[in-house]
């Protein structure tokens, strides 16, 4: 195998090297480095997230890694025109344009257009990995609940490659800003790769409003009941209550915050109260796979 790092400071991964760790081919110290990197260089990062979407999606895989990563760094010349270059010298290439798009692309959108670009690649990284109970926001989509919900206990759940540097990605690119909307990505970002002390001040400064955007609300108490489910904190379902309950009234057509809102309610054992509020959802959403899930909630609330 390649040398897994180009050793010189500031210089791209060469592509072999980000297959292998997509590949998770790579010594700890070797990947804390290309983590680092990819969290700053857009043009890598391209590379890594189309790579690992198509592995994702690949049934049965009909290529190697190496051979994934070379075809998105083909799709990266398409996508920014750039004449192709030896195999070998793919780093520094990458290293170039990295320059150029971080001149005339990123920095040149709005605060609150930046902070939704991140957060779409947030989403497209997380896919139907689902590691929280609660909804969130943004699009994501529906998937089963990955790992067992333990009260009182931290359940440790992988992450993956992608949707930690889509995470970092992001939080470096909005770390200078103070908005709602920024504090509101970062905090979905520290959220999805299971960092909620982090998240869960995001989120509070987020909806430091006087009219706070009710998605932050909904995803604040996301934020509470992922807590209250890991370290048994009966406080934090009051305040996932008190965050949905606040998003529902501003919007009560906003599923994500029905959903939300129910489930804090059968936290908290409220019978009645959890009842009448998934049936609520269903009103607002009867076909999903969230809505499959309010049904059986609510059968169990019936028995």
């Amino acid at each position: 195998m390649a040398e897994a790092m180009n050793r010189v400071a500031g210089e791209c991964p060469d592509l072999e090297s980000i297959a292998a760790y997509l590949d998770n081919r790579l010594g700890e110290r070797e990947r804390a480095r290309i983590t680092e990197h990819l969290a700053s260089c857009s043009d890598c990062y391209f590379v890594l997230s189309e790579s690992a979407q198509a592995l994702r999606s690949a049934e049965p895989p009909r290529t190697t890694i190496a051979d994934r990563v070379r075809e998105s760094f083909n799709r990266w010349h398409e996508v920014f025109s750039v004449p192709r270059v030896r195999w070998a010298s793919a780093g520094a290439a990458l290293a170039t344009v990295a320059v150029v798009w971080l001149v005339v692309g990123s920095d040149r959108l709005m605060p609150g257009r930046r902070a939704n670009v991140e957060l779409q690649a947030l989403v497209t990284a997380v896919g139907t990995d689902r590691t929280i109970e609660g909804r969130l926001t943004g699009g994501f989509a529906y998937g089963p609940l990955r790992g067992p919900v333990r009260a009182g206990v931290a359940v440790p759940t992988s992450v993956a490659p992608d949707v930690q540097i889509a995470a970092a990605h992001g939080e470096k690119a909005l770390a200078a800003l103070n908005t709602p909307e920024a504090l509101h990505a970062m905090g979905l970002a520290s959220l999805v790769v299971g960092d909620l002390d982090r998240a869960i001040p995001m989120f509070e400064r987020a909806v430091a409003q006087p009219s706070p955007n009710p998605q932050f609300l909904t995803d604040l108490a996301a934020a509470y009941l992922a807590r209250a489910a890991r370290e048994n904190r009966h406080q934090d379902l009051d305040k996932a209550l008190a965050a949905a309950d606040r998003a529902v009234k501003s919007n009560p057509t906003l599923a994500e915050a029905v959903f939300n809102r129910a489930l804090a309610l059968d936290r908290l054992s409220l019978t009645d109260e959890a009842r009448t509020a998934w049936q609520d959802y269903l009103n607002v959403d009867d076909t999903s796979g969230w809505a499959d899930e309010a049904r059986a909630h609510l059968q169990g609330r019936r028995r």
